[in-house]
């Protein structure tokens, strides 16, 4: 199984939990993306790795039935849910795909926006997908993307990694270092053709009530193909372990989990 679709199996098998409180930075994420897009109704605007449709969701609010939002991921079980959450929502204005962000399926200088939430990291080939993109976008149309920050998750994530570790199990390094820091996020706009690249960053984080918080969130998101590679007959072993350490973080204000984002803007050149 090639690195793609070990991520797009991981996120299949956590759509149906996606959407807890325990991962509530999501929707704030993509509410935050929408206030720098400045959008203006009836724009044409493509989510990419849409997830459960939180970015694709908001931003189809803001370009109203004038307009319709594109939104793509790989993760059958993802776009089901996203399309759940647009009914939800009481829109309709959203066409959702399946499709591979490095190779998009759309014409050339269609959209005034284009939006990808902690998504970019998780494609192989960042560059041919940057490209791609650029393509699809209208010249003077934007790109904004979010990735994490070295600080996010980390105290969590460490004790995460050293109780796998005592089961053998070594990940590799986490694909969101690759963004995260803003240099990183602006070279890479500037190599793959866009201009006016920026970098802002912004704390989404927020106290858990309880180590079981942090287990509903290791068991919704990326985290989760980690933990499935632990034998069935150790898993409960782990688990009782792993969240009296996390256990010991709790203060008055609950577990902290650092959610420090990137928000990273460009421009397509006329």
């Amino acid at each position: 199984m090639d690195e793609k679709q070990a991520v797009t199996q991981v996120f299949n098998l956590v759509a149906d939990l996606y959407d807890n409180p325990s991962l509530r930075f999501f929707p704030s994420c993509a509410e935050k993306i929408i206030e720098h897009a400045k959008l203006k109704r009836g724009q044409k605007v493509l989510d990419i790795a849409t997830g459960t449709g939180m970015v694709a969701i908001a931003a189809a609010k803001a370009v109203g039935n004038q307009s319709r939002v594109q939104a793509i991921d790989l993760a059958e079980s993802m776009i089901s849910q996203a399309q759940a959450n647009m009914k939800t929502a009481g829109i309709n204005n959203i066409d959702f795909h399946i499709m591979d962000a490095e190779n998009l399926d759309f014409k050339s200088n269609q959209f005034d926006l284009i939006t990808c939430s902690y998504g970019l990291f998780f494609i192989p080939n960042m560059r041919a997908a940057l490209k791609s993109w650029l393509h699809a976008l209208k010249p003077g149309g934007r790109l904004i993307f979010t990735s994490f920050a070295p600080s996010a998750f980390k105290t969590l994530t460490d004790i995460f990694l050293k109780n796998l570790a005592d089961y053998g199990i070594s990940p590799p390094t986490p694909s969101w270092l690759q963004l995260a820091e803003d240099n990183l996020c602006q070279t890479l706009l500037i190599d793959s053709g866009f201009e006016s690249a920026q970098v802002t960053q912004t704390q989404l984080g927020y106290h858990l009530q309880t180590a079981d918080d942090w287990w509903q969130a290791v068991q919704s998101a990326g985290y989760r193909g980690l933990y499935e590679q632990l034998p069935q007959d150790k898993r409960e072993e782990f688990k009782t372990q792993h969240l009296a350490d996390i256990q010991q973080l709790n203060t008055e204000q609950g577990i902290w989990m650092d959610v420090q984002t990137l928000f990273s803007t460009a421009v397509k050149p006329h």
